[in-house]
């Protein structure tokens, strides 16, 4: 992120209501540069969302997303790995993906989601899920 970029997000986090106009005029940049910017953070409702998270409200994110009773939405995180990883040794005619195999792809995907769009705090928070669940699978 260029100095001008992190300048032009730090008033928008401080100042969520602020219009483009205002953001480009404090900032010494022009509408279109706000614009874009805001183009790249990927979600309509950024100036609810937008916050600075420090690395322990990342965990602690994750952590919730991780320990919360999912189960009844998605069943046991376990089994649904188990399930997940027999759909693609199937699509791919192999029988070597594991479930915390599946922990790791998915992590990795969450990984390329970041290079495309940084800004993006979920995908952050949930490879640390992933990783959080592949860590529980193999420790059992």
């Amino acid at each position: 992120m260029t100095e001008k970029e992190e300048r032009v997000w730090a008033y928008l986090v401080e100042n969520r209501k602020a219009d483009n106009a205002e953001v480009a005029a404090a900032c010494g940049v022009n509408i279109e540069f706000v614009k874009n910017l805001i183009d790249r953070i990927g979600s309509d409702n950024w100036r609810e969302e937008a916050t600075v998270m420090g690395r322990a409200k990342i965990l602690d994110t994750a952590k919730d997303y991780v320990t919360r009773d999912r189960a009844a939405d998605h069943g046991d995180m376990e089994d649904n790995f188990r399930t997940v990883a027999s759909y693609w040794n199937t699509h791919l005619d192999i029988d070597t993906i594991k479930p915390q195999d599946v922990a790791v792809m998915m992590t990795m995907l969450k990984l390329a989601r970041i290079r495309q769009n940084e800004w993006h705090l979920d995908n952050w928070i949930d490879a640390c899920g992933y990783m959080a669940c592949g860590g529980e699978i193999v420790s059992k």
